[in-house]
């Protein structure tokens, strides 16, 4: 019976990877164990222009029903419902076989008055040359004068005619005045349609306006191109930005209030009329103390939720914990922040918040820190 060995090299190796494999182990874990590096600032007060909070609704920024300019049946139909449009773009033809022949009836018309026309002048020419031998009266060449602004007149009548005939023929297009999407369907193929009959109802999407309800005793402090912030319920975790386009001053007598237009930009078409929305208006010449971080400081999750990491000591160590925030107001680099757990003065990590975990510790490199050690 032959016994086999394993090579003497190959045994060599094995104890090398089983030496290493302990050793790597122990190096990951201290590394895991030491203190993960971080820069601290203090949750400040700061001094921001105060807000009021208002509900509004999202209306169209611009809303149209297009009709027909004249009457004619309906030939082509070339959008639906949910279609979006470019400025200029056809929607609707009418038949205009009737209008073309009317434009040709009137191109031959002027045909005939510019044949009118430069047969009078020809005539006038030849009078007025043989009137430089004296052989004929004024009042011929009058005459034939007279004649010759009558045709001109003729052509000019005529040509306007044909210009007419020509944009009775533009009328049979319906074309879209602006960008938008069509939400709205009246018509069909094949379908007699009146002048003003509403055939397509297109809206406006690259801009939103919110109209809210502002109580009186903030209309004073309220001024168009007032900043606001906007939060729509269909999109909670999703934050807007606008600015007051006006304040409506027809006010309700029950309730006391005014309409707030707002225009928030929607280029994305993530929002749309009817939608429900808060409001945050900023108020003029109202300033208010807030608790504020910079915005780095304030970690957003997957889920939406917002949260800062908060640095205690515990045990002469430095310990990161997560708090969970509400972002408010924004001025420069600085957001408020809105939490019953959080205070002036406690301080919160401002780089190296992207691989913190509950209870870590940590160790501050701010570089008053770090000038400090050295």
């Amino acid at each position: 019976m032959h016994h086999r060995f394993a090579p003497r090299p190959f045994i060599a190796l094995l104890m090398l990877l089983g030496l290493a494999m302990p050793m790597a182990a122990s190096a990951q874990s201290a590394k895991a164990d030491r203190p993960s590096p971080v820069t601290l600032v203090q949750v400040s007060e700061t001094e921001m222009q105060q807000e009021v909070a208002l509900f509004g609704t999202s209306v169209p920024w611009r809303r149209v029903l297009l009709s027909p300019q004249v009457a004619g049946l309906a030939s082509e139909l070339l959008v639906d419902t949910g279609d979006w449009v470019q400025p200029s773009d056809p929607i609707l033809r009418l038949d205009a076989r009737l209008a073309d022949i009317a434009i040709d009836m009137a191109r031959a018309r002027v045909a005939a008055a510019q044949a009118r026309q430069q047969d009078a002048r020809r005539k006038r020419d030849e009078l007025m040359s043989l009137n430089q031998a004296r052989h004929v009266p004024e009042t011929t060449i009058g005459t034939a004068t007279a004649e010759l602004e009558i045709a001109s007149a003729e052509l000019a009548r005529e040509q306007a005619e044909l210009t007419r005939a020509r944009e009775l023929r533009e009328r049979h297009e319906v074309r879209a005045p602006f960008a938008g999407m069509v939400v709205a369907k009246h018509a069909e193929v094949g379908q007699w349609l009146q002048q003003d009959d509403p055939v397509i109802e297109l809206v406006e999407l690259d801009t939103l306006r919110i109209r809210a309800t502002l109580p009186q005793r903030y209309y004073p402090l309220v001024k168009a191109g007032a900043q606001a912030r906007v939060s729509f319920d269909a999109l909670p975790d999703r934050p807007f930005s606008g600015r007051v386009f006006a304040r409506v001053a027809s006010g309700n007598d029950s309730s006391r209030s005014f309409p707030l237009l707002i225009d928030i930009d929607n280029r994305e078409h993530l929002l749309a009329p009817g939608m429900s929305a808060r409001v945050w208006v900023t108020l003029s010449d109202a300033r208010v103390s807030a608790m504020t971080v910079p915005r780095d400081a304030v970690v957003a999750r997957a889920g939406g939720e917002r949260m800062v990491w908060r640095v205690r000591e515990e045990a002469g160590e430095l310990k990161a914990f997560p708090v969970q925030v509400q972002t408010a107001r924004a001025q420069g680099a600085l957001l408020e922040v809105l939490s019953d757990e959080l205070r002036v003065g406690d301080r919160v990590v401002l780089l190296g918040n992207e691989n913190l975990r509950p209870g870590m510790r940590v160790v501050d490199r701010s570089p008053s820190v770090s000038a400090t050690n050295n």
